[in-house]
């Protein structure tokens, strides 16, 4: 008789321990996933912390965190993780009642990208291993890395004379409306300069003397675009980080920079905006927005278009230009050589080692071969 009311309890308490754990077992269990910065740099560490609570009074004797990740975020520890398209994390907790527990993951930026993890998913079980408890979480933690920086010390002289012949162009294109003073008027200079009043004064020929107040403006054009099916995503992501490097060494040295790149947004979908800075303290949504460029994206639109409407604007060649494009094609070639008729510009072509350049320019000094390793 015993016995039986024994097994009549442990039955009892069998089928209520499911039933408790099936209503209850995610009462009070919580999960955070966070990054610890927000952004670095190719090639940079940082850390992911992850911490599981539970504020029930039920025991869980495992539970299995999981989320992903992009797959440019190595993590130091491989253990439960499976990588293919993303980061799989999978890791197993055994959590007491009221206990928090915390895990940092050390990590390493191995690609530019915009990676954010929206939600986590909480399996478990009841005590006596019967049951599959699945829950899902929302996340909302987010990291950026941007493009690493390059050397780009092999281009500085063309860099320097491209920078030369802008300022040189600048006096050429005085503004009307910043004055200067008067000087004595000379065959050369247009009639529309003299100031009259003032030579009735002086009782000679005076010009208005006017300065340039055009800024000095360099615009980085990005181009983005496969000059063949193949698409050249390494020598693609070489030219961001061209471009990154150039940002961040112009501004600091007090230039204003433009930067315009064919590419979308690896969230919204939307056309990368022509993008302007006049000081380092804007340095931080460049550096976001080439972290966010969409490179599954094949068929980028032709750059050349984007040259020439640059042309359009007022005083356009008053500003210096560095096109950073491994694409040689004819549309790109032409585009360029109007440009530089018309501004101070340079040409950066990141190239394979086996690659050679198929461009004809006007002045052969304004192609930068930019050699990469790997071959074609």
């Amino acid at each position: 008789m015993i016995i039986l009311i024994l097994l009549l309890a442990a039955a009892i308490l069998y089928f209520a321990e499911k039933k408790i754990y099936a209503a209850y077992w995610k009462k009070g269990l919580d999960i955070k996933v966070n990054f610890d910065e927000h952004s670095a740099f190719e090639g940079d560490t940082s850390t992911l912390t992850e911490v599981v609570e539970n504020r029930s009074f039920l025991p869980l004797p495992f539970i299995h965190a999981k989320f992903h990740v992009g797959s440019g975020l190595l993590f130091e520890d491989r253990e439960n993780m499976a990588t293919s398209d993303a980061n799989y994390k999978n890791d197993i907790f055994s959590i007491l009642f009221f206990q928090r527990i915390t895990r940092t993951l050390k990590f390493t930026c191995t690609g530019r990208g915009f990676y954010r993890i929206t939600d986590a998913a909480l399996v478990s079980t009841d005590l006596f291993y019967k049951l599959h408890l699945l829950d899902t979480r929302p996340l909302d933690t987010f990291f950026y890395v941007y493009p690493g920086r390059v050397d780009i010390s092999r281009f500085e002289q063309p860099l320097r004379k491209m920078v030369g012949e802008m300022n040189s162009r600048q006096f050429l294109y005085p503004d009307p409306f910043e004055f200067r003073g008067l000087r004595t008027y000379t065959i050369s200079d247009p009639m529309n300069t003299i100031n009259w009043k003032a030579s009735a004064r002086m009782g000679e020929l005076m010009v208005n003397q006017y300065d340039s107040t055009t800024t000095r403006k360099i615009v980085i054009l990005l181009n983005l675009e496969n000059e063949t099916v193949i698409a050249r995503d390494i020598l693609h992501e070489e030219s961001i980080r061209i471009a990154c490097t150039l940002c961040g060494r112009l501004l600091s040295e007090g230039y204003p920079i433009g930067l315009r790149v064919n590419g979308r947004d690896v969230e919204t979908l939307a056309p990368t905006p022509y993008l302007q800075a006049q000081g380092p303290a804007q340095l931080e949504d460049l550096y976001r927005t080439l972290a966010r460029i969409d490179m599954s994206e094949k068929d980028k639109p032709e750059f050349a278009p984007f040259i020439r409407d640059l042309m359009q604007e007022p005083d356009f060649n008053t500003s210096g230009y560095v096109l950073v494009s491994a694409c040689q094609n004819e549309e790109i070639q032409e585009a360029y050589r109007e440009l530089s008729r018309e501004a101070a510009a340079l040409w950066v072509s990141p190239m394979f080692m086996n690659m050679q350049p198929h461009v004809q320019l006007d002045n052969d000094d304004e192609l930068i071969r930019w050699e990469v390793e790997g071959y074609a």
